[in-house]
């Protein structure tokens, strides 16, 4: 009889054990599509630039062809009733949408943030099926305490492009971004990913001081809390010369492309460069090559410059590979981040 209730005991023990693992992976599925469907996907991310031809003649150079230029066309910001002129291009790097814009108004959303950051990415853009659905949304980041920034209309020759920028810069360090409609999707659907190298985007990369509050905030209006790593490198080298820098990363992995968080810790470093001559912001896009060798002697050979670079994992070991940044300052202030992987 004793055996017998141990042998019960146990068993039921074993079923609670498996019962509360279910639970526990409930929780977590829970937990991952709590993230709204919106924020699952980057439609395009909005970049001002100061010299449009400069922008396009580089990225063309770097090997990226798809890229269309709308030339000027006309705005409708709904703050105050003005109609401004823009141009406008737009391109396919790699796998992500780009709309390129040079601001012709100073005294608009896209002029201040360029007087305030310089050239660099202003938006990460999240696209609504309609008007009625976007609506919803901004409502719901209205009772967290998110502000509708502005509202821009653009006619273009395939009909009206329409960008909502909520007031995130301060605690999200990028404006967040809505569109709707048919036109940019027919605009980017004549762009392909093709490019010279094959290069495949693998992350939209942020330099920030600090990632507590950025975090909290983020998580606030639905994204995940950030996942916080310190990173162990080697062979690190900035333009040219070894060193031994320290960052934080913080990931967020919620969509189809990661979000990659990344704080300095010890400089040199291109984070610190970047914070220093922009401020906090979107910092790189990150690309997936086949041939790290291959990329940089022709990008070299070009007159661009590899600013920093190292590797991770043990060498030619499952889970290693190298990491190599391009200085784009030239370019439309976006660094590009090459990545290769053993495999």
């Amino acid at each position: 009889m004793l055996e017998y209730f141990g042998i019960h005991k146990n068993k039921i023990m074993r079923n609670l054990a498996c019962m509360l693992l279910l639970i526990l992976f409930i929780s977590c599925a829970e937990d991952r599509t709590s993230v709204p469907d919106h924020f699952k996907e980057v439609d395009q991310v909005i970049w001002v630039v100061k010299d449009l031809e400069m922008v396009i003649s580089n990225w063309r150079n770097l090997g990226f062809k798809n890229i269309i230029d709308l030339d000027t066309l006309i705005a409708k910001v709904n703050s105050d009733g003005s109609s401004i002129p823009l141009k406008i291009a737009k391109a396919n790097l790699g796998g992500a949408n780009i709309t390129w814009i040079p601001p012709l108004e100073l005294n608009s959303l896209f002029g201040r943030f360029q007087s305030d950051y310089g050239d660099g990415a202003m938006s990460l853009v999240h696209r609504f099926k309609d008007k009625q659905s976007l609506s919803m949304e901004i409502d719901r980041l209205s009772r967290l305490g998110v502000d509708l920034l502005e509202e821009v209309t653009v006619t273009s020759p395939e009909g009206e492009l329409y960008y909502i920028f909520m007031d995130t810069q301060d605690p999200g360090k990028y404006i967040l971004a809505y569109t709707y409609g048919e036109a940019d999707s027919r605009y980017f659907s004549t762009l392909n990913s093709d490019n010279l190298h094959h290069m495949r985007i693998n992350q939209y990369a942020f330099a920030i001081r600090k990632e507590e509050s950025v975090s909290t905030f983020w998580a606030s209006v639905g994204q995940p809390e950030f996942q916080i790593n310190y990173p162990e490198l080697g062979n690190m080298h900035y333009y040219g010369e070894p060193t031994d820098h320290e960052l934080i990363q913080g990931w967020q992995r919620h969509g189809t492309v990661a979000y990659e968080w990344c704080i300095p810790v010890k400089p040199p470093i291109v984070y610190d460069d970047h914070i220093r001559t922009h401020g906090e912001g979107i910092h790189h896009l990150a690309f997936t090559i086949d041939n790290m060798d291959e990329v940089l002697e022709d990008y070299e050979s070009k007159g661009y410059v590899n600013s920093m670079g190292g590797t991770w994992g043990e060498k030619d070991r499952p889970g290693s590979g190298r990491y190599e940044y391009i200085n784009l300052e030239g370019a439309g202030g976006v660094t590009m981040e090459l990545l290769w992987n053993f495999k």
